[in-house]
């Protein structure tokens, strides 16, 4: 069962997949099938319900993630300095886009077996110290798995600007806490759960531990394919997302949305059976019928559900279309109208933002791509290539 951060307190994830993979032969390590999922999403649905937000720290062709459904950010110096630089980029990135944040995460993108509590446990053991926390087993020192306080990315950038490379030493020099890990139980076997896939014989050593692993549990961490329609009051963002699943379910893909209400609903009616049940006091009431299914869930004061824990709940889909949450990390479309309450622009400001939709010229697009707000089937085109979803030819 994973654990939630419930505790993390505003944590980072990033995943490290910008090396070269040279003991690959070259190959893109991080993109390799264990199983029926790449090393990549192997660890990605083990961190990302452990963090607030999860990254992925890659160089060279960002759509190569795109089924990932993660943001992805290259590393800020260049010359593929290794995985401090990585660690880095995540840092900066966070200061910069994360208000809030107090710690980045980091795990390399070929540790399959990574703790379901590696953040909590890390957290935990760094405490208040201020110092790097990261993980250690009967192996040894695994200092890429590892909590980074925001502040060392001043000291961490200065390191590498003089040609410091070494993760442990830059570790110990700015103070650190080892968090021992146990070994793992898989398959009836002991295993290192930080063990790293290196060469093309490590990859074939565990494929047995996946054997039972099936097609239906390789989708993303998150589930299916989620991306934002996010703009101000009266900007439209209801019509566009109404005729964007019309779109893309007349192309034969299942879509569901989530619409954020920012007042009080109620979808049921007073006298009927159900409404009964719900003022008797029941928790949830689930309305059932040969054409609809309906479960309503009562907070009774209970704070309200996170985005995240809500899209946990959706059935299987091709994508989901989310309105409103233009604050949470998710990849969005930015629609702007003549008519919204509000001006000011979400992008440049949001780096999510895929996408601008407008009824009027743009001119602060930062290189991002711009439709007109009727641009239905282009929009929909861009939307399914960005989350890594394609119809197959008939």
């Amino acid at each position: 069962m994973t654990t939630p951060a419930t505790d993390s307190g505003g944590i980072v994830g990033c995943i490290l997949a910008g090396g070269l993979s040279r003991r690959m032969g070259g190959s893109d390590k991080s993109l390799m099938m264990l199983g029926p999922r790449t090393l990549a999403a192997h660890v990605a649905a083990r961190l990302s319900p452990q963090v607030d937000l999860l990254i992925l720290n890659a160089n060279g062709d960002k759509d190569r993630f795109a089924p990932l459904g993660l943001l992805v950010i290259p590393d800020g110096i260049p010359g593929h300095l290794g995985p401090l630089a990585g660690v880095l980029a995540a840092l900066e990135f966070t200061r910069a886009h994360v208000p809030g944040a107090r710690a980045v995460i980091t795990s390399p993108a070929d540790t399959p077996f990574i703790p379901e509590d590696l953040v909590a446990r890390l957290v935990t053991g760094a405490g208040e110290s201020g110092h790097i926390a990261y993980a250690a087993s009967k192996v040894g020192p695994h200092p890429v798995c590892a909590l980074w306080p925001l502040d060392l990315a001043e000291p961490l950038r200065a390191y590498l600007s003089d040609g410091g490379r070494k993760v442990l030493d830059f570790v110990r020099d700015q103070g650190e806490i080892a968090v021992p890990f146990e070994p793992a139980t898989l398959a009836g076997q002991e295993i290192d759960p930080f063990v790293n896939i290196n060469r093309p014989e490590d990859l074939g050593a565990l494929e047995p531990f996946f054997a039972n692993l099936t097609e239906s549990d390789a989708g993303t961490p998150t589930g299916s394919p989620v991306i934002g329609v996010a703009g101000w009051k009266n900007s439209g963002k209801t019509t566009l997302v109404a005729r964007l699943v019309a779109e893309i379910a007349g192309r034969g893909l299942r879509v569901a949305t989530v619409k954020h209400a920012h007042h009080s609903f109620d979808i049921d009616h007073e006298g009927t059976d159900s409404w009964r049940h719900r003022e008797a006091g029941a928790s949830e009431v689930a309305l059932v019928s040969s054409r609809r299914l309906a479960i309503q869930t009562e907070l009774r004061g209970d704070p309200e559900p996170s985005l995240d824990a809500v899209l946990a709940r959706l059935g299987p889909a091709d994508v989901v279309i989310v309105e409103g949450y233009k604050g949470e990390a998710i990849p969005k479309i930015e629609i702007r109208r003549r008519e919204a309450a509000s001006h000011d622009p979400l992008a440049p400001a949001d780096p999510l933002v895929a996408a601008i939709v407008a009824d009027h010229p743009v001119n602060d697009a930062a290189g991002l791509p711009v439709f007109a707000i009727d641009a239905v089937p282009a929009i929909a085109d861009f939307i399914l290539d960005h989350v890594g979803v394609h119809v197959a030819a008939s």
